[in-house]
C-alpha cells in the first residue's frame, strides 16, 4: 500500500497524470476514506483532464502563461478541499511550476524582457519563490526590470534574503514596506526573521490588513531594518515630506490604525537612518511622534 502510494507520487511529480490516476483509483477502492488517496486521485484527474490543452499550446510564453493560469485555478480548488498540505499537492506544485518556469525562461531568452509583462513577471516570480528557486527569481526580476511594480520589489527582497544577500534584501524590503505595506505577499515568506514578525503581528491583530501594517513597525523597532550607515539627505527629506503629509491627514481625519502605523513606520525609519545634525528638523519631528 505504502509502496503504491509512493509510486503514484513519483508519477505525479513526473507529470504522468494518467498513470498516477490509475494507481490512486486502485488505492481508493481499497480505502475510500483515506484523505491522501482522495487528494491524489483528485489532483491527478485535474491535470490529466487538461493535459491535451497544455500539450497543444505553443511552447514558450503561451504554454508558460497557460500553466500559471491553470495552476492558479488548481490552487483555489485545492484550498477549498483542504488538500494544500498533502504530499500529492506538494509534488504536483513542484512539477507544474517548474514546467511553467522553463517555458517562461525560454520566452524571455527568445524575446527579451518585453516577453513578460508586469502581471506575468509577478506570476513567474511568485511561482519560483514557491518552489524555492530563489536564484532564478532574482535573475528573472533583475533581467525583466521591476516594471515599476511595488509588489515585485517584495519578491526580489524575499529572494535576496533567502540566497544570502541580506543587505540588499533588507533594503528592498524597507523600500517596499514604505511604498505600501498592503501589498506585502506574506504567504510566500520563508525568511525566519520576517516569519517571526508576522507571527508577532498576528498575535496583536487577526486582521490581515493590520498585520501587514504592523510587520514593518516591528522590523524597525527590533532592529531588523537597521543595517548601519546613514541614508542620503535626499531620501530622508522624501520620508520627512511623507511623514508630514500623514500627520496632517491624521489631524484632518482623526486617524485610523493604518494611518497611525504608517506614521510610526516613517518616523522610525527617519530616526534609525538619519544623521542627527544634517537632518535635524526631520529627526526632531519624528521624535515627537514615537
Amino acid at each position: 500500500m505504502i509502496q503504491k502510494s509512493e509510486e503514484a507520487l513519483t508519477y505525479l511529480g513526473n507529470g504522468e497524470f494518467q498513470t498516477a490516476k490509475s494507481i490512486f483509483s486502485v488505492l481508493l477502492d481499497r480505502d475510500p476514506e483515506d484523505i491522501a488517496t482522495i487528494s491524489g486521485f483528485y489532483i491527478a484527474s485535474f491535470w490529466d483532464h487538461r493535459l491535451d490543452l497544455i500539450l497543444k499550446t505553443r511552447e514558450g510564453k503561451e504554454r508558460g502563461k497557460l500553466l500559471l493560469q491553470l495552476f492558479s485555478d488548481f490552487e483555489t480548488e485545492i484550498r477549498k478541499r483542504g488538500f494544500q498540505n498533502t504530499d500529492s499537492f506538494i509534488v504536483t506544485q513542484d512539477c507544474i511550476l517548474k514546467e511553467a518556469r522553463d517555458h517562461l525562461k525560454l520566452a524571455y531568452q527568445w524575446e527579451g524582457s518585453n516577453a513578460l509583462d508586469k502581471e506575468l513577471l509577478g506570476d513567474l516570480a511568485r511561482s519560483l519563490i514557491k518552489i524555492q528557486d530563489y536564484s532564478m527569481a532574482i535573475e528573472v526580476l533583475l533581467y525583466g526590470g521591476n516594471k515599476q511594480s511595488p509588489v515585485l520589489l517584495y519578491y526580489l527582497a524575499e529572494s535576496q534574503v533567502m540566497t544570502g544577500k541580506e543587505k540588499e534584501g533588507i533594503d528592498n524590503y524597507r523600500i517596499a514596506f514604505l511604498n505600501d505595506p498592503q501589498l506585502f505577499p506574506y504567504t510566500i515568506v520563508r525568511w525566519p526573521p520576517l516569519l517571526q514578525l508576522i507571527e508577532k503581528a498576528n498575535s496583536f491583530s487577526q486582521k490581515e490588513e493590520e498585520m501587514k501594517e504592523l510587520v514593518p513597525v516591528f522590523a524597525w523597532r527590533e532592529g531588523l531594518f537597521v543595517t548601519g550607515g546613514k541614508k542620503e539627505e535626499g531620501t530622508i527629506q522624501i520620508w520627512f515630506s511623507e511623514l508630514k503629509r500623514l500627520t496632517e491627514s491624521k489631524e484632518r481625519s482623526g486617524g485610523s490604525f493604518r494611518l497611525e502605523a504608517r506614521i510610526e513606520q516613517f518616523a522610525l525609519a527617519i530616526l534609525k537612518s538619519a544623521d542627527d545634525i544634517r537632518s535635524r528638523d526631520a529627526v526632531l519631528f519624528a521624535k515627537n511622534l514615537v
